[in-house]
């Protein structure tokens, strides 16, 4: 007897057109449809009423409590077809009604097609319902937006717009809607992963936009940020299953003070809270480099060192203080060193591990145990600061480390301005120490510094990192982050503001003007912002005078400037 025909490709497209989940279940295995392919018989109630508080659990089966013979993937299958009916019905009627403020209609636009695109891909179905739950809450706050929105919330939506639309241009580059259902469930597995990773970021783009993350009773935390007054929306237990929010025991000896844990130096001021080390970014601005950066310190997967590089002027310690607050209040920070050439215990490589475990010990009181009793029993460790790089990574991090978290505790060591620490051969030891490493456990490294030649060369090597360099991001993407923390800073010089305020005139065309003059240089637009803020003398004048800037003025002296300085170096 002859083996059945093969059915042409032609045939299989227009029985999965026909049939879709019969055809998934027969060819792949048994699959639960997506969210688009389950849709109710009526719009589902909307948890709580707008302008009330209220709350979203973001555990399927609290929302929906399972009978004995109930399959849990169903239930979250049938609850993410509830939600994506709700939120596309909500996001069409503030496409078609929004007049209030045009990248509201914009945002609003760009989610709907991610949504359909993601979903027409039908796989990632955890990661969708993940991202789903926060475009839910996102829909209602457009959806119920008032007209007299504050700029703050405008500069949030004017950054989330930015994120969506350059993901959704490498989304339907790899998941192209007219393609059949074979082909897209045939992509390269390549591109599947990058299509879930550009799931992850949407979901972290929508986070640092539009809420605070804060930890509350041991759980995540999102809640909507104070200038959205219109709607009062929590979202609960967010990401628990990465295990980073589990009990903390706290210990009867107070670590700070153990005569032990003092070997490890007494470096103060070091952690990114200094207000001394500058702002961080401003609502709105570097929004999708801040989801990237979050999708590298969640993925378990990912290579435990992230190296962010860039010219002087370019905002790394901005992104950086910004991004340890961001890991902070997801529970995922462990400790932050800010080196500066300006005090001499911040430029001293060999403190920054000892300065690091002493602040991990401070924090999590378990591995402060572990640590103490590696530095008592092991006589190489009687002076820590002294060690050997690769000993201290060794024996002050890994190793008490290794004996306290959890397999699926994830936890993010930040280093910033390497590269201003004075010993450059350390500064070798120190990168290749972490690089040759690997922590058994989800230990990772986050360290940003200019992209010396020093440096450059200690990764060159290298296959173990990620790496970024903030002076390849598009030039219109930095302008318009340059363009959000200019239009804040001026507006707070009450002289300026008001004059052009009276006039119905802001933001005024001098601030385009400096945005063109600093290019992409964060640094030109905070001098230039500093120098116009100084309190003596008339500083609405001093802005009108470099208004008027042509965008050929030349710079000196900006690779010799201290990351955090501002002093003026106007040609």
């Amino acid at each position: 007897m002859d083996p059945p025909r093969r059915p042409r490709r032609r045939d299989e497209a227009k029985e999965l057109l026909r049939v879709p989940v019969k055809f998934f279940k027969e060819r792949f295995g048994s699959r639960t449809p997506s969210p688009s392919r389950s849709r109710p018989t009526s719009r589902p109630e909307v948890a709580g009423d707008i302008g009330t508080s209220s709350q979203v659990s973001l555990d399927a089966s609290t929302a929906n409590p399972p009978t004995k013979d109930t399959n849990r993937g169903e239930i979250q299958t049938e609850l993410a077809s509830k939600i994506y009916e709700s939120v596309k019905t909500t996001l069409r009627k503030v496409v078609e009604v929004s007049e209030v403020f045009p990248p509201l209609k914009s945002v609003a636009a760009g989610l709907l097609v991610i949504c359909d695109t993601i979903d027409a891909y039908g796989e990632n179905k955890q990661e969708f319902i993940e991202l789903l739950k926060r475009m839910e809450v996102l829909s209602r706050i457009m959806d119920s937006c008032p007209s007299d929105i504050s700029q703050e919330v405008k500069d949030r939506f004017d950054g989330l717009l930015r994120t969506l639309e350059e993901k959704q241009k490498i989304l339907q580059a790899k998941v192209d809607p007219t393609r059949s259902g074979v082909e897209r469930v045939m992509l390269a597995p390549q591109d599947k992963q990058l299509v879930l990773k550009i799931t992850q970021e949407i979901r972290f783009a929508i986070e640092i936009a539009m809420f605070d993350a804060i930890i509350e009773n041991r759980a995540q935390t999102l809640q909507i940020v104070r200038g959205i007054n219109w709607l009062k929306q929590r979202i609960e237990g967010i990401d628990n299953h990465t295990g980073t929010m589990g009990i903390i025991e706290r210990t009867v000896q107070s670590l700070k003070r153990s005569n032990t844990l003092q070997k490890l130096g007494k470096v103060e001021g070091a952690e990114y809270g200094n207000a001394k080390r500058g702002p961080g970014c401003i609502p709105g601005s570097r929004v999708s480099l801040l989801a990237m950066l979050l999708m590298w310190a969640t993925d378990p997967t990912s290579p435990h060192l992230f190296w962010l590089s860039g010219l002087a002027g370019t905002g790394k310690t901005t992104v950086s203080k910004t991004f340890c607050s961001q890991l902070r209040n997801r529970g995922l920070l462990g400790a932050s060193f800010f080196c500066t050439l300006k005090e001499s215990d911040k430029r001293d490589v060999y403190l920054i591990i000892p300065t690091l475990a002493r602040i991990l010990a401070e924090k999590r009181p378990t591995f402060g145990d572990a640590l103490e009793r590696i530095l008592e029993s092991d006589d190489s460790c009687s002076n820590p600061t002294e060690m050997e790089l690769q000993d201290q990574y060794l024996k002050l991090i890994l190793l008490p480390a290794e004996k306290t978290f959890a397999a699926d505790e994830l936890l993010v060591l930040g280093v910033d301005a390497l590269d201003e620490c004075e010993d450059q051969d350390a500064v070798r030891l120190f990168i290749a120490a972490i690089l040759s490493q690997k922590p058994t456990i989800p230990l990772k490294f986050f360290l940003t510094s200019r992209p010396e030649i020093s440096l450059r060369e200690s990764f060159e090597t290298s296959t173990h990192h990620g790496w970024l360099r903030l002076h390849d991001i598009e030039a219109d993407i930095v302008r318009a982050d340059i363009l959000l923390y200019l239009n804040d800073r001026f507006k707070r010089i009450p002289r300026v503001y008001n004059h052009y305020q009276a006039e119905s005139n802001w933001p005024p065309p001098e601030i385009q003007t400096i945005v063109n003059v600093s290019g992409t240089l964060f640094i030109i637009a905070a001098t230039m912002a500093a120098y116009i803020s100084t309190s003596s003398g008339n500083c609405l004048e001093r802005f009108q005078e470099l208004g008027k800037l042509s965008s050929n003025v030349q710079f000196s002296d900006i690779e010799a400037l201290p990351e955090a300085s501002f002093s003026e170096h106007l040609c």
